[in-house]
């Protein structure tokens, strides 16, 4: 086991499960971002509401993304996610640099970045939180809402003293 270790197997193939989910995450977000540009764009919806759909697009690649590294490195679950999330966040920056042709860093690149460490969190929460191990049955033998009787009766009929 430590010569997988030693070799770099293990860590060659976590960064492979990482570089997936993030590629994951940014086509989650392209297919959500390409759709808000096309609603905008054919319809008479205002223009402000582009800023809110870049949000929302993040916020669901991010999301998917580090659910899905979460849940592959269960050990790791929470340096996954946000490794995901960060990884997401930086190779967006560089994307967009690219395509603009210059790089600017201003106070909407750092709430993107914060957006997408927050929801790489959360989405480790949710991802690893444990399920209810409560069955409920609906059979015919048990019904929640009828009492049982104990023993001990009560009754208000004439008693004998």
């Amino acid at each position: 086991m430590e010569a997988n270790y030693r070799s770099g197997k293990i860590a060659a193939n976590y960064l492979m499960e990482l570089l997936k989910t993030v590629a994951v995450s940014l086509i989650i977000t392209f297919l959500i971002l390409l759709g808000a540009a096309i609603f905008l764009c054919f319809t008479d919806f205002p223009e402000k509401y582009t800023l809110p759909s870049a949000i929302l697009g993040t916020i669901a690649g991010v999301f998917a993304g580090s659910t899905i590294a979460a849940r592959k490195n269960p050990e790791k679950s929470l340096i996954s996610s946000l490794l995901t999330a960060l990884v997401y966040a930086l190779l967006s920056f560089i994307i967009g640099s690219i395509l603009q042709g210059k790089l600017v860093f201003t106070t909407n690149t750092a709430l993107f970045f914060v957006i997408a460490l927050v929801t790489g969190g959360i989405a480790n929460i949710l991802a690893t939180r444990k399920k209810s191990s409560k069955k409920y049955s609906s059979s015919a033998k048990t019904d929640p809402l009828k009492k049982k009787r104990s023993a001990k009766s009560y009754s208000f009929s004439k008693s004998s003293r």
